[in-house]
């Protein structure tokens, strides 16, 4: 659901701030370095996820000489009819949401009506970064697309932290055979969903990239988190001896990965750092993509800088596929010129533009 109204009070270095975003297009937030243009990203974020993208101390995030911050939207349905949702964050650490005028106890309720992502300086480490950043961004998309995943997933990391307790104590077989065949219960649907996210994924990545790049091949190489030459329980059971001296479980898809390969080499070898930038970007506009065929929902972009790394004509490629999505996008760039010039067609783009300054922002006047 597109956001058409926001207020922010007393997050980071934004004092107070509200306005009405484009709902289907381009809202550019410009200003100085320092003025709270990522900030005003960050916050948007938060009321989607529960947590900063950039600190994992809320407290931090709650202006000096306060004592809480908030966020507050209206998100549009399909029926043009506006939910309200909000987030209240103390600095004793006790917080609060509402969404549709109610106490919610979850971020996931919340998170569920407004999927978004995030493109900023950091989202190099999907390709380059751990195996759990690459596991995210496959069960983020199924969290959207999959009704079941929500609930194996939760049963899955439930057994799996049982069974990791039995091996640390050392308890016996019989014991930890109820958790292991609770975890290959669970693990066989993780595992075949995200390969079946996987798949659907592919064709789209490389149709974005080959748009961006120009790339050939490529292909999303998954490996599930145990060695697939034997099944998940029989892997299990020939791990048993190595489990029980480890105390945890070392087979399962807590374990998965993928890599990006192009010509068969991964990406991250190959690819500078502009390329990388803009590899991560078609990875994240075919999950926009695929949520609208599969969930007919629509993702919010928030990109943060996009400037950065990237020539000219590279930003125009890019642009043109983001706004070609006809979805809700935030940019954020010191000069608007910068992302404006990047538009092919300015009379067939909605386009808002908002100044962030002294931590309050205004609306300014477009000049095509």
């Amino acid at each position: 659901m597109p956001i058409s109204l926001i207020r922010i009070e007393n997050f980071r270095n934004l004092a107070s701030i509200e306005f009405k975003p484009n709902t289907s297009g381009l809202n550019i937030i410009c200003g100085n370095n320092g003025s709270g243009k990522t900030s005003f990203l960050e916050a948007i974020y938060y009321l989607s996820h529960g947590r900063s993208f950039r600190s994992s101390n809320s407290s931090q995030l709650i202006q000096r000489n306060f004592d809480r911050f908030s966020v507050y939207s209206q998100l549009l349905n399909n029926d043009s009819r506006e939910i309200p949702i909000g987030v209240e964050r103390q600095r004793t650490g006790s917080s609060k949401l509402r969404m549709a005028e109610r106490e919610v106890s979850s971020i996931i309720e919340m998170a569920q009506l407004l999927p978004l992502r995030v493109i900023n300086a950091h989202s190099h480490m999907l390709l380059e970064s751990g195996p759990a950043f690459r596991r995210k961004y496959l069960d983020w998309g199924l969290f959207y697309e999959c009704e079941d995943f929500l609930t194996s997933w939760r049963h899955y990391e439930r057994a799996l932290k049982q069974r990791n307790r039995v091996l640390k104590l050392k308890r016996p077989r019989n014991e930890l055979n109820i958790w292991t065949e609770e975890l290959i219960k669970h693990g066989l649907v993780l595992d075949r969903l995200r390969r079946e996210y996987i798949n659907r994924l592919n064709p789209l990545i490389l149709s974005h990239i080959r748009q961006l790049l120009s790339i050939a091949d490529l292909d999303l190489s998954y490996q599930a988190g145990w060695d697939e030459s034997m099944d998940f329980a029989t892997a299990l059971d020939a791990g048993f001896h190595d489990e029980m001296r480890l105390g945890t479980t070392q087979n399962g898809p807590h374990r998965a990965d993928f890599d990006v390969l192009i010509d068969g080499i991964s990406a991250r070898h190959v690819l500078s750092r502009g390329q990388q930038k803009l590899l991560i970007c078609a990875m994240i506009l075919a999950q926009g993509v695929s949520l609208s065929e599969h969930a007919n929902k629509t993702l919010i972009y928030l990109i943060d800088d996009l400037p950065a790394e990237l020539d000219l004509v590279s930003r125009q490629k890019l642009v043109t596929l983001l706004t070609s999505q006809q979805t809700q996008i935030f940019i954020t760039s010191i000069e608007s010129e910068a992302i404006c010039n990047c538009v092919s067609d300015q009379s067939a783009v909605s386009i808002d533009v908002f100044h962030v300054e002294h931590g309050c922002a205004s609306k300014k006047r477009l000049n095509l």
